[in-house]
């Protein structure tokens, strides 16, 4: 049996940062490793990048949004490791698929990516893997009065998107006249509390 690890911070917490390093410290280690990234990551193509580091390290799969992970295809090849970035944007099968392999074989799971969408509310592939995992990290970032931050704000032209649009999906990308903030949730509260969407 392997281990299920999980990393989860807010935007900039460093955690692609991280990966790269895991990554790297497991190949200079010699260990079997396999990295893991969704297709629907298309900031960085088939690579983890960080706006950290220099460094990247290019994916041996991008996973489609439906598509099933081959688990007995993975066990077979006997990994020590699997390096998964980005994995909020998994779907929940595929985080149970990746639970699997570590409870049949010995390859060890390592997941790094975001516990909130920018709604306020966990991601359903992060509730999952939290609930998984057999160590979590979260990775603290705090604020200038020292407040945990925790949650994410999308603008559209200087004004929060209002949280009743479709997507939850935090974009990884710079897009054109939207961006994404990171706040406290004192914060978000008080933001989507003028807006009328929250309630007091």
């Amino acid at each position: 049996m392997g281990f299920f690890k999980v990393t989860v911070g807010v935007m900039g917490s460093s955690k692609s940062a991280r990966a790269i390093a895991e990554v790297q410290n497991l190949k200079i280690r010699n260990l079997k490793t396999l990295v893991l990234k969704p297709e629907l990551d298309t900031r960085d193509g088939g690579y983890i990048c960080s706006r950290l580091i220099k460094d990247k390290v290019k994916a041996d799969l991008l996973i489609k949004p439906d598509e099933s992970i081959d688990v007995q295809g993975i066990v077979a090849n006997n990994y020590d490791y699997i390096v998964v970035d980005e994995f909020h944007m998994l779907n929940e099968n595929q985080v149970k698929e990746l639970y699997k392999i570590s409870a049949i074989s010995t390859t060890n799971i390592s997941m790094y990516g975001l516990r909130m969408s920018w709604k306020g509310t966990p991601f359903a592939s992060a509730a999952l893997a939290l609930g998984y995992a057999d160590e979590i990290e979260m990775i603290k970032m705090v604020d200038k009065e020292q407040q945990p931050l925790s949650h994410h704000i999308k603008y559209t032209n200087g004004v929060p998107s209002p949280l009743n649009e479709n997507s939850g999906m935090i974009a990884i990308g710079d897009l054109d006249k939207t961006s994404y903030t990171t706040v406290s949730k004192g914060d978000f509260y008080k933001i989507y509390e003028m807006l009328g969407q929250v309630e007091q």
